[in-house]
């Protein structure tokens, strides 16, 4: 029996408005419309409910996914009567990879409230349908670099860190383990590949000394960042560029590789992860370094909560598999070295966060001094986060 049907969109009205859409311009078969953005929203009864085969859901969406892969595009799936959230990540993950649930809207005859990331809103008015609205937007807008590079210069101050704040200790080991993973002494020219606020590149080239230091982001804001906190650290020989890793800016037509490239926590918001790393393996000198690390969304707290919570950052859906990128690197001529995990999963995160805001960090050291002491490789499944090292023949 098919799971999803056609549903009328006007009992949707505040839901769609609060949007951004028309819901007369919403429509309800899964064909493309040429020229235009295609809106298109489709529905599951409060008698279907997804069984044991994620395959067969997957093939219900693939055509009203197939219809509405475009950077205007947006699929809407409501889902009628009572759904918890361990139901609707898996819906979330029938979508994914093509399509990014952004927001869900809890549908009421009295009123609408709204998730996000952000957190939780009411939209004034109610709805014709109770049920789940969730808000899948295609891959192509995403990942499109206008959008990725807005949403960085937006939270630029999140990712340098407040120093004195509950968490900063751990906040600056983490990226001080990475820009220590492979011995920087020696290496004359390093680049931060995609480099945020700066601090991993800026770890490495302290540890070089007299070193040259490069960086980029997609964001402007992030470049200026990395600018000042390489100033303030004595760092002589520094400079930043706007751009992508899939089309890095360094090294340009006529510059020579670097010694060492890093790059921390950025192929997760790649949307072409061949593309990316022949940025990256273009980066690397022969002789050189490479260090790459990311999120392990194979671990122990990140399997938890993909299955717990339907709404997630991007990159944790995105995140490659260490093992899969080490096969790409090899085959790129790299030669592996060394790997480790060096963030522990649940319930360290958990420690954390309740040490922040019911302590006011006062375990932050203790907290620290655990994850450094078991850092390390082995047991993939204990650490959120990997590295890997590699040298360039």
């Amino acid at each position: 029996m098919a799971l999803l049907k056609t549903i009328p969109t006007l009992g949707l009205a505040p839901a769609l408005t609060d949007l951004g859409l028309d819901a007369k311009a919403v429509r309800t078969e899964p064909s493309a419309r040429a020229g235009a953005a295609n809106t298109l929203c489709c529905a599951a009864g409060a008698e279907a409910r997804p069984s044991d085969d994620d395959a067969a859901l997957r093939a219900e969406l693939a055509p009203w996914k197939a219809a509405t892969s475009g950077v205007e595009d947006t699929l809407l799936l409501v889902l009628e009567g009572d759904r918890d959230d361990r139901e609707l990540a898996r819906w979330r993950d029938a979508a994914w990879p093509e399509h990014h649930l952004v927001a869900i809207d809890r549908l009421g005859h009295t009123g609408i409230v709204q998730r996000t990331l952000q957190g939780a809103r009411e939209v004034r008015g109610g709805s014709g349908v109770r049920g789940e609205l969730l808000v899948l937007r295609p891959r192509a807008a995403v990942f499109a670099r206008d959008a990725v590079a807005a949403k960085f210069d937006q939270n630029a101050g999140g990712w340098n860190g407040e120093p004195g704040k509950p968490g900063y200790a751990h906040f600056r080991w983490m990226r001080r383990y990475v820009g220590t993973f492979a011995d920087a002494r020696g290496k004359a020219r390093i680049l931060d590949f995609g480099c945020g606020a700066g601090w991993v590149g800026i770890k490495a080239t302290l540890v070089a000394r007299s070193a040259e230091l490069c960086a980029f982001d997609p964001s402007p804001a992030m470049c200026e960042l990395a600018r000042a906190n390489a100033s303030a650290n004595g760092i002589a020989r520094f400079e930043a560029r706007v751009g992508f890793g899939e089309d890095p800016p360094f090294p340009a037509a006529g510059e020579a590789p670097f010694d060492l490239v890093i790059s921390s926590g950025v192929i997760s918001f790649s949307g072409d992860f061949d593309r990316f790393l022949d940025g990256l393996a273009r980066a690397v000198a022969p002789g050189g370094t490479l260090v790459i690390g990311d999120l392990n969304n194979r671990s122990n707290g990140m399997r938890r909560r993909r299955a717990e919570r339907p709404l997630l950052p991007l990159r944790e859906l995105n995140a490659p598999e260490p093992g899969a990128v080490r096969a790409a690197l090899e085959r790129r001529g790299f030669r592996f070295r060394a790997e480790a995990g060096y963030q522990l999963t649940s319930p360290f995160p958990e420690l954390a966060h309740w040490s922040a805001r019911r302590l006011g960090g006062a375990l932050d050291g203790l907290l620290v001094a655990w994850n450094a002491r078991r850092a390390g490789p082995g047991r993939p499944e204990r650490f959120d986060s990997w590295v890997l090292a590699f040298d360039r023949a």
